[in-house]
């Protein structure tokens, strides 16, 4: 059985699924871990088949889906490794990464969820984000989690179930919310993955869709207020702000 179960969803991201995939790897062999990497893509027309076609250590398939979410799905569906994660096709795996995931484990035998810091690359810069220890209690008042540096034993699907396929942007907060209670979480002081921002990102592209969904989502767990003035923010002002940190970013990394 494999260690970990790396699932991958994709979709016209082929510009950066090499370098997506080629983490995986080089964080496989800094472990020396058995790693199933699985890519679920939705029927790309861009480069990302042939990308796929040389990748003989991918599990893949490339068909039209519900979305991210039911990829992911999918891929958890078919996963063996005792850990699982999902890393998208624009992010990366940091080389130590699995390295240090598997020792947290092996260390904290009692720990369903192992999670680290991560960077955010964007436009040519890379910075940090520590993601500090955990608590249901500040879950509640935001996702603080960096979604690919956060790994769980498979046995918490198994229990839980899988992510809410009728999300189509929020739908890891939902998940950690759904098991924070009941599960018992190990903070790494260490970057396990680099999350990419870019121009074509889902999240980015459509920022006023994606707080409203996660307005209602947090609705359902009793959280009002906060998402509703965030919410409400993104809708009046948030997604220009947004706009123009990214063409900040854009235009300092031109000038270096």
């Amino acid at each position: 059985m494999p260690a970990f179960s790396v699932i991958t969803p994709s979709l016209n991201q082929g510009r950066f699924l090499g370098e997506c995939l080629e983490s995986v790897r080089r964080a496989a062999a800094c472990a020396n871990a058995d790693v199933q990497h699985i890519v679920r893509d939705g029927g790309s027309s861009d480069e990302t088949l042939d990308v796929l076609r040389t990748a003989s250590d991918v599990e893949w398939e490339s068909a039209p889906d519900k979305g991210q979410t039911d990829a992911i799905n999918q891929g958890l569906r078919i996963a063996r490794g005792e850990y699982v994660c999902y890393l998208c096709a624009d992010d990366v795996l940091e080389p130590n990464a699995l390295k240090l995931v598997s020792r947290a484990f092996a260390e904290n035998p009692a720990a369903d969820v192992v999670y680290g810091d991560g960077y955010f690359l964007e436009a040519g810069w890379k910075r940090r984000k520590h993601a500090g220890d955990f608590s249901a209690a500040r879950l509640r008042r935001g996702n603080f989690l960096i979604q690919p540096s956060v790994f769980w034993r498979r046995a918490v699907n198994e229990r839980f179930g899988l992510f809410d396929d009728g999300l189509r942007f929020c739908m890891d907060h939902e998940f950690w919310l759904r098991i924070c209670c009941e599960t018992r979480w190990h903070y790494i002081a260490e970057p396990l993955a680099s999350s990419r921002l870019h121009a074509d990102a889902k999240t980015w592209t459509q920022l006023v869709p994606a707080w409203d969904e996660a307005r209602q989502m947090q609705r359902g767990y009793g959280i009002r207020w906060r998402p509703l003035r965030d919410a409400l923010w993104m809708r009046l002002g948030g997604s220009q702000y947004y706009r123009f940190k990214r063409a900040i970013f854009a235009a300092m990394a031109r000038r270096r």
